[in-house]
């Protein structure tokens, strides 16, 4: 069928630039004027030629696809069919195709991406015997959805705040509500400037469920500095007359300010690395085959480019924040404070015909 949309389709081109030609054959005889206009023709002629050429090359790859799906699908390999038919439908959406990667999914148990296949093949199918067969799948799969809500109470929302599902960014517009998804295993993090992180898994069946997760209101990294337990004290009670010495000296209190920097150096670390995987995960889904042709591959590239100025912004925090937690460890054991015992020492000499205790005193 498209062979010969194209071929019908290029003699109507033919037809035209011979029109032109004839046309251009006269103006030659007229003045500049008609010069001017037929080789303007001409050259509009020569676009659309090339123009057409592309469009029946895409026309050709889609086609290529749509039949390796099937041979893929008729050898039980469903996995991989089901990613040709959403390639062919990437290069050429057809209401056809799509009808054939819901039937796909369905026999991958992806009940929700077969009920959107359907849909979408509704807003182009033409054939009215499509359209039946559409409806009859979409009526028969939405009562066996599952729904997963990810619910985040006021108290929870903070400034910043980003929930995540799988890694892929959820829109507050879908926060407390259920979502249809396929059945599976789904990880839920979260992340706000200066909160600690927080991620969990919950697992929906594949039919007819309604889970939910809960968020909680995520740690302040400042609070989390400030209830770190001081060193526990030795039992030891300082001879009478002699104070005992304070467990914070300068050192250490110099310490817990380094290791804080540290913590947050760390914390904003690992925030630009999930952005560059996050990044990444995006890029992928608009091109998922680099030996493909791709019409987002200006736009993936994009996202791969800013994934990697995060990748390289979250090394370099990474690199600040362990410099600065091993600093504030050395800051911490140096800086002990002297006990009376460490003041005064005892050291036993030996000589020839002698013997002796020298003490060491320390102010």
């Amino acid at each position: 069928m498209h062979r010969k949309a194209q071929v019908r389709h290029l003699a109507r081109v033919d037809a035209s630039i011979a029109a032109t030609d004839a046309a251009t054959g006269r103006a030659l005889t007229s003045s500049s004027r008609g010069t001017t206009a037929a080789l303007t023709a001409l050259a509009f002629a020569a676009i659309t030629l090339a123009a057409i050429g592309h469009a029946a090359a895409q026309n050709a790859d889609a086609e290529a696809l749509f039949v390796e799906a099937e041979r893929l699908e008729s050898t039980g390999k469903i996995a991989e069919a089901c990613d040709a038919f959403e390639a062919s439908n990437r290069i050429e959406p057809r209401a056809g195709t799509l009808i054939r990667l819901g039937q796909c999914r369905e026999a991958q148990k992806r009940l929700v991406s077969a009920w959107s296949a359907y849909k979408d093949s509704l807003t182009r199918v033409k054939d009215p015997e499509k359209r039946r067969l559409a409806e009859q799948r979409i009526a028969a799969l939405e009562p066996r959805l599952s729904y997963l809500t990810v619910l985040v109470p006021d108290e929870s929302r903070v400034d910043g705040l980003i929930i995540k599902r799988n890694g892929k960014p959820l829109d507050a517009v879908l926060w407390n509500r259920g979502a249809p998804v396929d059945g599976g295993v789904y990880t839920i993090s979260g992340h706000a400037p200066g909160h600690e992180e927080w991620s969990t898994t919950v697992e929906v069946a594949v039919e007819s469920d309604k889970a939910s997760i809960e968020v909680p209101r995520f740690k302040e990294l400042r609070k989390l500095v400030d209830e770190t337990p001081p060193p526990p004290e030795l039992d030891r009670k300082p001879p009478p007359g002699d104070a005992a010495p304070g467990a914070f000296t300068s050192k250490r209190k110099a310490a817990l300010g380094v290791g804080g920097v540290g913590v947050l150096a760390l914390a904003g670390g690992l925030v630009f690395g999930m952005q560059a995987k996050s990044l990444e995960d995006e890029a992928f889904m608009l091109c998922p085959d680099p030996a493909m042709p791709c019409a987002a591959a200006a736009q993936a590239q994009d996202k791969l480019d800013s994934g990697r100025s995060k990748a390289l912004l979250a090394n370099i925090a990474y690199g600040v924040g362990g410099a600065a937690v091993v600093g504030a460890a050395v800051l911490w054991f140096t800086g002990a404070p002297k006990t009376p015992s460490e003041r005064v020492g005892f050291q036993p000499t030996l000589g020839p015909g002698y013997a002796g205790v020298d003490v060491q005193v320390r102010f």
